[in-house]
C-alpha cells in the first residue's frame, strides 16, 4: 500500500543523500572532511540552500548520542549513566581512558563540525535577499540554524565546558580547521550564545511554533533548550571529585523562574503529554505525535536509520537480511529495581525472596534458574543437566524450586508500574514477538514468541533446535541473547526494539529518536520548580507523567526539598530510558559517580541481575583514579594543534 507520509519522509532523506552534487563531484556531508567546514557555493540557490540546512542536522549522527556504529568511540550514551549497562568494556567506563582517547576526540570534532556548519549557514542568510529564498523561508531557515548552534554548543558545553571552563566559540565561518585557533570564552559567555541564539529564534515571527514537517526545529523546541540552559546554570549542583559527591547546590532563583516561564510556553506551541499508550509513544506511526518537540529522523535505509535495535536488541530481534540484535548494551538491574509497585511503594527485593541481598551475586543465579518440572512433568535432560550446572558449588542451591522457581521470581514483576514492562524484558515475564532466521528463508514471516528463560541451550538457538528432542521447547521459546556458550544473562531492551519481522535493516531502525519531548520538560520543570521551593507545583508536573493513560501510577507528594529531588530524579530514570538522557543527567546532578561506579541499590558497579556472572564480555566499571569524569576533557590533540586552549583541570596530558 503507498505510504505518503513514509514517502514525503524518503524524499527528504534523499535530498540529504544527494547534498552538495552537481558541486565539484557529489560530497556526502556525513562523510566529507574535517576540514570542509565552509561552502562558497552553497547557498546560491533554494534548492542547494535547503540542502545547506539539511547539512547542519546531518551532524547530529554520528558523534555518540545517536550514532550507527558501537566501537570504543562512539558507543551509545544510555551505556554510560545510571540506566544503562555495557556488554564489552569502555575506556570511559572502565576508567582508562585518558584525554587522547578517540572518544572524546571524535565527539568534539563532529559537535564542532555542526557549530562550523551552523556558521556557515548563519551567515549566509543573514542578510535580505541570500540563499535564493523568499523572506519568510529564509528568516525560518537562518532560525533553524541558530536553534542547531545552540544545540551543538549546548553539548560542548555541559560536557567540556564545566566548572566555569567554557569551551572556544566561533560565530563565523572558517576557511579551514587551521583557523581554529581560539582559547576557550568563560562557560557563562558560551551559555550567553546559546540563550541569544534561542532568543533571536523565538522572537522570530517566521519561526513556527511546531513543525508540520518532523525533525526540523521549531519555536517550541527553542523554549524547551532554553529552559534548559536557564535550569543548568540557575541550579548548579557543586560535585567535588575528591571526596566523589555533591557538597551543595548553588541556586540563582532569577535564572530559575526564567527556566520556569520558557517550560510554561512550551505547550502553547502545540505540545503535551501523549495519551495514546506509553509503549505506543515509540514507534513509527506516534514519532510525530503532540509529545515529541524535537527528534533525530530515521528511515528505514542503511547510513539514515537508527542502529540502536542492533545494539540493545536481542538475538531473537531479525531484519529482512536475516541479521539479529547483539545485546551489546542492557538496562541495568537497579534500574528494574526503581519500577515502583502499581500502588506507588518502592520495590523490595525482600518482599520476594527474603535477604535477598545477604546472598553473594554469584549465588542469587539460584533464583532466576527455569523449572525442571512443568504442569506436573520433568523438562528435558537437556534443561535438566543445564540448570544442575548452575546449581553445582552455589551455596543456596536448595533454595532452588524445581517447580516453582520460575512463579516465585513472575511475582516480582507483578503489580508493578507499568513503565517495566514497556521498556525491559524481563525473565519468565511478557512475551517479545521476534522472528526466526530458518523460517524466514522459506517465506514464513509468522512473529515467533519468545519468554526470557535460563539456562539456554546455546546463545543463537534457532526454532528448530529448541524443538530438538534433547530440548524439548515448544509454542513459546527461549529468547535468544549474546555471548559465548549459553549467553549472556542480563535484562533487555524492549523499548524502540521492532518486533516480528517488521525491522527491514537491523542496523536502520526507522523509528525517529526523541531529542526533546514533553515528558522531559516537565521533569526539568518540576525540578526548577523544587529548587524555588514550589513543592505542590512540582509535584503536579510529575504526577501529570505519572497519571498519563497506560501508566496510571498514583500521584506523589513531596515531603521537602531532598525528597522532590529524588523523587524527580527516579521519575526521569524510569520515564527516559534508553533516550541517551540519563547520562547527561546524572554528569549534571553530579550523581554519575555514586550511582554507576559505587554500591548502589544493592548492586555492585555494572552488576547484571546475578553481577554479570553469565557475561563473557562484560567490562568492569571504575571511577578513574587519575582523571576527573566529572568533565570531558578537552582532547589532547587538541591542545597540541591550538596552544591557546587550556587543558582540562584534573586531566592527565
Amino acid at each position: 500500500m503507498y505510504n505518503k507520509e513514509m514517502d514525503m519522509k524518503t524524499i527528504r532523506y534523499s535530498i540529504l543523500a544527494m547534498m552538495f552534487c552537481g558541486l565539484q563531484g557529489c560530497v556526502d556531508l556525513d562523510t566529507a572532511p574535517y576540514n570542509q567546514v565552509a561552502s562558497n557555493n552553497m547557498w546560491s540557490n533554494s534548492s542547494l540552500t535547503n540542502q545547506g540546512v539539511a547539512g547542519v542536522y546531518a551532524k547530529m549522527r554520528d558523534w555518540g548520542v545517536y550514532s550507527t556504529s558501537y566501537s570504543y568511540n562512539v558507543v551509545p550514551f544510555e551505556c554510560l549513566g545510571m540506566t544503562g549497562e555495557a556488554y564489552r568494556s569502555i575506556p570511559y567506563t572502565s576508567g582508562t581512558a585518558g584525554s587522547d582517547n578517540g572518544f572524546f576526540s571524535g565527539m568534539w570534532k563532529n559537535l564542532y563540525e555542526g557549530v562550523h556548519r551552523a556558521n556557515d549557514a548563519i551567515a549566509n542568510l543573514s542578510e535580505p535577499g541570500q540563499g535564493g529564498v523568499d523572506e519568510e523561508s529564509r528568516l525560518r531557515l537562518l532560525s533553524e540554524c541558530k536553534f542547531m548552534r545552540a544545540y551543538y554548543y549546548t553539548r560542548l558545553n555541559e560536557l567540556y565546558g564545566r566548572y566555569g571552563l567554557g569551551v572556544p566559540v566561533y560565530t563565523e565561518p572558517l576557511s579551514s580547521v587551521g583557523d581554529c585557533t581560539k582559547g576557550q570564552s568563560p562557560e557563562s559567555e558560551v551559555w550567553n550564545l546559546i540563550v541569544q541564539d534561542l532568543t533571536d529564534c523565538i522572537n522570530e515571527p517566521n519561526f513556527p511554533d511546531r513543525y508540520q514537517e518532523k525533525g526540523r526545529a521549531c519555536k517550541g523546541a527553542a523554549y524547551a533548550l532554553r529552559g534548559r540552559a536557564y535550569l543548568m546554570q540557575g541550579a548548579k549542583y557543586n560535585y567535588n571529585n575528591a571526596v566523589g559527591k555533591v557538597e551543595d547546590t548553588t541556586i540563582d532563583t532569577g535564572l530559575l523562574r526564567l527556566a520556569v516561564a520558557d517550560f510554561e510556553k512550551v505547550q502553547g506551541c502545540g505540545f503535551d503529554l501523549f495519551q495514546g499508550g506509553y509503549k505506543e509513544l515509540f514507534t513509527e506511526a506516534n514519532e510525530d505525535c503532540v509529545e515529541m518537540i524535537f527528534s533525530l529522523q530515521n528511515i528505514s535505509k542503511p547510513g539514515y536509520g537508527s542502529a540502536m535495535q542492533k545494539y540493545c536488541g536481542t538475538r531473537s530481534m531479525i531484519d529482512h537480511e536475516n541479521s539479529t540484535g547483539f545485546s551489546y548494551y542492557a538496562p541495568s538491574a537497579a534500574l528494574v529495581d526503581l519500577y515502583e509497585y502499581k500502588d506507588g511503594t518502592p520495590f523490595d527485593w525482600n518482599d520476594i525472596i527474603p535477604g535477598y541481598f545477604d546472598v553473594p551475586a554469584i549465588d542469587r543465579l539460584v533464583y532466576f534458574l527455569r523449572n525442571t518440572i512443568v504442569d506436573g512433568k520433568e523438562v528435558s535432560t537437556g534443561i535438566q543437566n543445564a540448570i544442575q550446572n548452575k546449581l553445582n558449588g552455589k551455596k543456596i542451591a536448595d533454595q532452588y524450586l524445581p517447580a516453582g522457581n520460575e512463579e516465585r521470581l513472575k511475582k516480582a514483576w507483578e503489580n508493578r508500574d507499568p513503565r517495566l514492562n514497556y521498556n525491559v524484558i524481563l525473565p519468565y515475564g511478557e512475551v517479545y514477538l521476534g522472528g526466526d532466521a530458518d523460517m524466514y528463508k522459506v517465506g514464513n514471516t509468522t512473529p515467533v514468541p519468545y519468554v526470557f528463560r535460563w539456562p539456554v541451550k546455546q546463545s543463537n538457538h534457532s526454532v528448530k533446535a529448541q524443538e530438538s528432542a534433547d530440548w524439548g521447547v515448544h509454542d513459546i521459546y527461549d529468547l535468544r541473547q549474546d555471548g559465548s556458550g549459553e549467553a549472556e544473562f542480563a535484562y533487555r531492551h524492549r523499548k524502540f526494539v521492532m518486533e516480528g519481522y517488521d525491522c527491514e535493516y537491523a542496523t536502520a531502525n526507522p523509528i525517529d529518536e526523541p531529542i526533546l519531548r514533553y515528558a522531559y520538560v516537565l521533569l526539568m520543570w518540576a525540578e526548577a520548580l523544587v529548587q524555588l521551593d514550589d513543592l505542590d507545583g512540582a509535584a503536579e508536573k510529575v504526577n501529570l507523567i505519572r497519571g498519563r493513560a497506560s501508566v496510571e501510577m498514583p500521584p506523589y507528594t513531596f515531603a521537602n526539598k531532598e525528597d522532590g529531588l529524588n523523587k524527580i530524579r527516579n521519575e526521569s530514570r524510569r520515564e527516559l530510558v534508553n533516550e541517551s538522557v540519563n547520562f547527561y543527567e546524572e554528569l549534571r546532578w553530579g550523581t554519575l559517580r555514586e550511582t554507576k561506579y559505587s554500591t548502589y541499590m544493592g548492586y555492585e558497579p555494572c552488576a547484571h541481575t546475578c553481577n554479570g556472572i553469565q557475561s563473557s564480555g562484560n567490562g568492569g566499571v571504575k571511577w578513574s583514579e587519575s582523571n576527573d569524569y566529572s568533565i570531558f576533557p578537552v582532547p589532547s590533540g587538541e591542545i597540541e594543534k591550538n596552544p591557546n586552549l587550556k587543558k582540562t583541570p584534573g586531566w592527565l596530558y
